[in-house]
């Protein structure tokens, strides 16, 4: 456990000092690393280094770099069977909360994440005792990444550990505690409307000083720097960083977390409007399977991390095969996504392009299957293709169901409409016909679970629906308010 400590002007946590943009690891702590609090936010590269090592927490396989991603949450929604009782993740796919591998999982999540916003929080006081560090631009984008990253770790958790939410008197229930201060005291938890509350005025903060962000003019890989002696990090590559769009996207969520539909439309369907405008976002639609695997262009926030197919590669068994720590695809569970997901009738299709391009054979003539949508993809020659090692956080595609959702009963007509604009870029056929409100919803379900795979979205979903969850055609598991509340740690 990292050693926390606080004296006049020394801040133990502050272990964020970082001389490298990779999201590997957390930095070794000794009592020779610390870091004087004003000394590292005395100079423009302490904003910096602090920042990097937030986004640094977030990569690590204790959040998204793993569990959060296509790990933990997605055993838990039933996206892969898990049938090797050494694997990491075994108990939990089965809901077994009180294991103590799950325990070590489901803790350390808990405690990684509260670690990350205590770091935002010190990053925010710094901005505020040491204003003209930064050029007013820069600290714009500091305090407005600062801000909304704050709001999402704490939606994140209040979704994970809070109550089910099926009507408005339910969001008065106990949640979690919505840190703003860095300090080491015990803190109440707050109700779940308490907890969303805090979180809408911190995007709503964000989206202010976000509202000149350069990712509008330089797009999601593009590099605002106009000079590598004068460089910014902040600048770069805002479709890897909280930005004005992922800000959007997460007072999108929020508005549905708080039962608020028609918000939640407004914010989906202004978001659709300016992507199409500005091109800065787009449903990928390629046939090449080299091309955008993991859906780039549609990534409205991702997290960089470097080593993201080395990880992918052990969990998922890349090369392997048969190893009992990790998950592979074996012929029974790939006809089940050709039968039961991607190819279900009537509106799944073998065309699917993440069908085709996600699930291959090993080059080692296996008799398996590896699921590559998070892998390297090779580079043919000298061509160099769009794909980085980026974790999805938040897909232009979740926008687009958002809006079908929350039309469903509304507009079924407007609704349909916006699920094929999905489906059309997936290299499926446009749904037609006169559909009800529940079999839209289904038919919106089984999209989603295609393409949240891999992406820890689907358990997630399943929760603020409080639906079943779906194994294959004729199983499913009931939903129960143990299933989805985690356990919080009994040190707290």
């Amino acid at each position: 456990m990292i050693r926390i400590q606080k004296t006049k002007n020394i801040l133990g946590i502050l272990f964020f000092s970082l001389l490298s943009v990779s999201c590997q690891e957390w930095l070794d702590v000794s009592p020779s690393t610390e870091v004087k609090y004003d000394d590292l936010f005395s100079y423009k590269n302490g904003f910096k280094d602090q920042l990097t090592g937030v986004y640094t927490a977030l990569c690590s396989e204790e959040l998204y770099g793993a569990h959060l991603g296509f790990g933990m949450l997605d055993a838990l929604g039933q996206q892969y069977y898990w049938n090797q009782e050494a694997g990491t993740y075994y108990y939990l796919h089965r809901f077994v909360y009180d294991n103590p591998k799950s325990e070590e999982v489901i803790n350390s999540i808990w405690n990684n994440m509260y670690n990350a916003i205590a770091n935002v929080n010190i990053l925010l006081q710094g901005i505020e005792d040491h204003r003209g560090i930064l050029a007013a631009d820069e600290e714009k984008i500091y305090e407005g990444e600062a801000y909304a990253l704050r709001a999402f770790m704490h939606m994140e958790l209040a979704a994970m550990y809070g109550p089910v939410i099926e009507k408005e008197g339910d969001l008065d229930q106990a949640c979690i505690s919505y840190r703003t201060q860095f300090n080491v005291e015990a803190q109440k938890f707050e109700s779940m409307r308490s907890v969303l509350t805090k979180a809408k005025a911190d995007l709503l903060k964000a989206q202010d000083l976000l509202k000149e962000d350069p990712i509008v003019g330089n797009k999601r890989y593009g590099d605002g720097n106009t000079s590598m002696l004068d460089y910014h990090s902040v600048l770069e590559r805002r479709g890897d960083r909280m930005n004005l769009f992922a800000v959007k996207g997460l007072l999108m969520r929020l508005e549905l977390a708080l039962l608020n539909k028609p918000g939640a439309y407004e914010i989906a369907d202004e978001l659709i409007q300016l992507c199409k405008q500005n091109e800065l976002f787009v449903l990928t639609n390629r046939e090449d399977e080299l091309y955008d695997k993991n859906l780039g262009e549609e990534t409205i926030l991702g997290f960089y991390k470097n080593d993201l197919w080395e990880v992918t590669k052990e969990v998922f068994g890349f090369e392997k095969g048969n190893q009992t720590d990790n998950f592979c695809i074996n012929t029974n569970q790939y006809s089940i996504y050709l039968n039961d997901l991607y190819g279900r009738a009537p509106d799944g299709s073998g065309t699917d392009n993440r069908l085709r391009f996600w699930f291959g054979k090993p080059s080692n003539g296996g008799s398996y299957y590896i699921f590559s949508k998070l892998e390297e993809t090779s580079y043919p020659g000298t061509i160099r293709l769009p794909y980085y090692p980026e974790i999805p956080i938040l897909r232009l595609a979740e926008v687009y169901y958002v809006a079908c959702e929350t039309m469903i009963g509304k507009d079924n007509v407007k609704a349909l409409g916006y699920l094929n604009d999905v489906r059309e870029s997936r290299n499926l056929a446009r749904l037609n016909g006169s559909y009800g409100n529940d079999e839209i919803m289904e038919f919106l379900m089984r999209e989603m679970r295609k393409d949240f795979i891999g992406e820890g979205r689907m358990f997630m979903i399943y929760k603020r629906l409080y639906k079943e969850f779906y194994v294959k055609q004729g199983v499913i598991i009931a939903p129960t308010k143990d299933k989805y509340i985690f356990p919080i740690p009994d040190d707290e």
